[in-house]
């Protein structure tokens, strides 16, 4: 890549730092592999994965939890947050098996969302079915949208 010679003038100063983003960014396409500085490249990864759908009196919010039995979960509500806890337990393996790939992950696992509306913390039902969890949340009676008729004179 061509360097500028920039000096001491600050205009050049952020064509400096994109030189020194995007010569990152080849290095770690390369074969000589370093640790990107930042968190956009972390081995961090949500758990589990959700989709918030809002109804027009209530939200439903489905979670892939795969091999995860229903004791091991654990769902809370307070206001408006949801907050999914469980533990996926390791499959046991043979003393002389080895693994030659081992992605899906083990532990204990916290999720927490902010839903966009206060929920009824009593009218709240959850199903779990091909290892996705299904949860319903109805919306307290305050927070739910209505039309509201205009009377003309």
């Amino acid at each position: 890549m061509f360097l500028w010679r920039t000096g001491r003038d600050p205009r050049w100063a952020e064509f400096d730092r994109l030189r020194n983003e995007m010569g990152t960014l080849f290095n770690l396409m390369g074969s000589e592999r370093r640790t990107w500085p930042h968190p956009l490249w972390s081995e961090t990864r949500l758990f589990p994965m959700l989709n918030v759908t809002e109804m027009p009196d209530s939200f439903v919010v489905t979670a892939e939890i795969p091999g995860i039995t229903t004791d091991d979960l654990e769902i809370n509500i307070e206001a408006d947050t949801l907050t999914l806890k469980g533990e996926r337990k390791p499959e046991p393996v043979e003393k002389e098996a080895s693994y030659h790939r081992k992605e899906r992950s083990t532990g204990a696992f916290q999720r927490s969302i902010t839903l966009p509306a206060k929920v009824d913390s009593e009218k709240v039902s959850a199903s779990y079915k091909n290892g996705v969890l299904t949860i319903t949340l109805y919306k307290e009676k305050a927070a739910a949208a209505r039309q509201i008729t205009i009377k003309a004179e």
